[in-house]
């Protein structure tokens, strides 16, 4: 396989899959940048082909910190306060269990079972269930706990949270300021328990250096769009986002 390399820059792609990893990754930031969430997920199941879970997910926590920083200042003031504070304390208990699951577990299986889970919600939700407690504080913290384990486990916690956001009709730019909110602050802290467990990729640099410019371009771009598209229209392709990820994970643990 060719490779770029230099004395302080190296990356196992060929100029092939190169180009296919930024195509993805310009994608999913406009993704991101639409619904405020979707871009770990895109990148995950996408980049699976060429990459090993263990280099993607702290891949993906890196440049997940990058697209919140360069979006909070702009939702600040939509932020649901209530809901990040209590879905944070869950976090804070699922990610290291989901980090030390990765180094033991078959990550495709749980990806499949997440992809299940979700896959079912989406259904309910397509038929415009609403869950009435979705306000409690204990079940903030269960999801908390729930999108931190699979967030550490596989990048893919954003669907959790996305989905239980969904179901309580919360305004979307409120969903979207909480999940860049969610990401900067689940991700930071995977960060510290990856580099506790000395699990980061020794090629990381390298893949930040070339992806990171294509993830904020899609970023900034998504984010443009979004303020042109109605609420309406924007909660069905939130629904149809999730549905078709979770589709994914569900088949990739099947096959």
């Amino acid at each position: 396989m060719d490779s770029v390399s230099l004395d302080w820059f190296y990356l196992p792609l060929s100029s092939l899959q190169l180009a296919y990893a930024l195509g993805i990754v310009f994608i999913a930031g406009v993704v991101r940048g639409l619904s405020g969430f979707g871009f770990s997920a895109l990148c995950f199941f996408a980049l699976a082909p060429i990459f090993s879970a263990q280099t993607i997910v702290p891949l993906m926590f890196v440049m997940e910190v990058m697209a919140s920083l360069h979006l909070l200042p702009k939702v600040w003031r939509q932020i649901p306060w209530r809901w990040m504070s209590i879905l944070s304390l869950g976090t804070l208990v699922g990610t290291p269990l989901g980090v030390i699951a990765l180094q033991q577990w078959q990550s495709g299986l749980v990806r499949g079972l997440a992809g299940g889970g979700v896959l079912i919600a989406c259904v309910a939700l397509w038929r415009h269930w609403h869950f009435k407690s979705a306000q409690s504080a204990v079940w903030l913290l269960i999801v908390g706990l729930v999108a931190g384990f699979v967030n550490g486990l596989a990048s893919i916690g954003g669907l959790v949270v996305a989905v239980y956001m969904l179901s309580s009709n919360m305004p979307h730019a409120a969903m979207r300021a909480g999940l860049i909110l969610f990401f900067l602050l689940t991700d930071m802290y995977g960060l510290s328990w990856f580099k506790a467990h000395d699990l980061m990729s020794v090629n990381l640099p390298s893949l930040l250096l070339v992806m990171m410019p294509a993830m904020l371009v899609g970023n900034q771009i998504g984010y443009l769009l979004s303020d042109r598209i109605d609420a309406g229209v924007m909660r069905k392709f939130t629904l149809a986002l999730l549905s078709g990820l979770a589709t994914i994970a569900l088949v990739g643990a099947l096959i």
